[in-house]
């Protein structure tokens, strides 16, 4: 396996270019590992922006998770794909929705509406700091990342790590179990849909 996926990817054209490159970003997400992951899709690399207009379609109809657009400009995209029933447990999980409600977020909003309020303070904030719950992470460590301003984590990897190491490790190893599976089928030019089913067994068989 080479060690830079970028390696590979960038000597693949077009349509592949593009479906490569975002089925190994987000195969956390697809794997189920991971409830959302955030894109940005710019015509600054290799015309993804026009690629995505032409292929996004078809492209979300083989995945089988949903995306939703944070912001959008004349030839830049800022995409959440995202795993609807994951994502609707992570943000309305007791815990994490206490937190979001300091934000205006609640209870009585759809996963929808949610999805639209962040989008607003994203255009407002640029990276609202409640975007760590959409993303997965734990809770402790999004409020204690304001409350240290960045600084003091115990370690740091997907997310700078406040609390409970070990089981962010452990999430840190699954999330890049699955983007190594990726690559491997990437590079044997895998069918999509084959991609998809196998990343699946893999989270169920851990």
């Amino acid at each position: 396996m080479r060690d830079n996926i970028l390696d590979f990817i960038k000597t693949e054209e077009d349509k592949r270019y593009m479906v490569n490159l975002i089925t190994y970003a987000i195969s956390p997400t697809i794997s189920g590992y991971k409830p959302s992951t955030i894109i940005t899709i710019s015509n600054k690399y290799k015309s993804m922006y026009d690629l995505w207009s032409k292929y996004g379609e078809k492209y979300l109809r083989e995945i089988n998770l949903s995306v939703y657009e944070i912001k959008s400009e004349s030839d830049l995209k800022i995409l959440m794909f995202y795993n609807s029933k994951l994502l609707s447990r992570t943000v309305f999980d007791t815990n994490n929705m206490k937190f979001l409600q300091r934000f205006g977020y609640s209870n009585s909003m759809s996963l929808n509406e949610c999805l639209g309020l962040l989008k607003l303070r994203y255009l407002k904030c640029i990276c609202p700091h409640e975007i760590g719950i959409f993303l997965g992470i734990p809770v402790k460590d999004v409020v204690d990342f304001i409350n240290y301003n960045g600084n003091g984590c115990i370690c740091c990897g997907y997310w700078k790590v406040y609390h409970d190491r070990k089981v962010a490790l452990e999430t840190f190893e699954k999330y890049d179990s699955s983007k190594s599976a990726t690559l491997k089928l990437l590079e044997k030019e895998t069918d999509l849909k084959i991609i998809v089913k196998k990343l699946c067994l893999q989270a169920v068989s851990i």
